[in-house]
């Protein structure tokens, strides 16, 4: 397959850049194992590899399949769902705003009803909010709440 092995060589050019940041980077680390890097570096490796197996192993035809008009409502919905939440966190804060989109992201992705949408984005949103405002102590947006 063409495309395979065009993607593999893209894959592999830039796992190579990567790998050339890697190096550039290096005087600059405080040793082989801590510094800027090491990230360029296992991307660059992970790269070349699966851009070698790509050009090499013969991959499977396929043919392509659109959504039907159920997913593609899906799709624009969560898509809408998203955007809502960029709107909402701003005004809502962190919490309010989590709660409310989980409850719809629930719904749609899941196909719960409201009932088990409602309980399984509080344990949600309590739940992340656990990690990253106690544990991790990052600052979340308050909203008007001030929550």
């Amino acid at each position: 397959m063409l495309a395979d092995r065009v993607g593999g060589l893209i894959s592999i050019i830039f796992g190579g850049l990567s790998l050339y940041e890697a190096i550039r980077l290096y005087p600059t680390s405080l040793s082989f194992y801590v510094g800027d890097h090491i990230m360029p570096g296992v991307i660059g490796i992970g790269l070349i590899i699966l851009g070698l197996l790509a050009v090499i192993v013969k991959g499977q035809i396929f043919q392509v399949e659109f959504p039907d008009r159920q997913m593609t409502r899906k799709i624009v919905g969560i898509f809408g769902v998203l955007v809502g939440y960029c709107v909402l966190l701003y005004f809502l804060g962190f919490a309010i705003a989590t709660f409310i989109i989980s409850i719809g992201l629930f719904r749609i992705i899941g196909s719960y009803n409201y009932r088990k949408s409602m309980l399984f984005s509080a344990i949600q949103t309590v739940c992340v909010y656990i990690v990253f405002d106690y544990w991790l102590d990052m600052p979340f947006p308050a909203g008007i709440f001030n929550l």
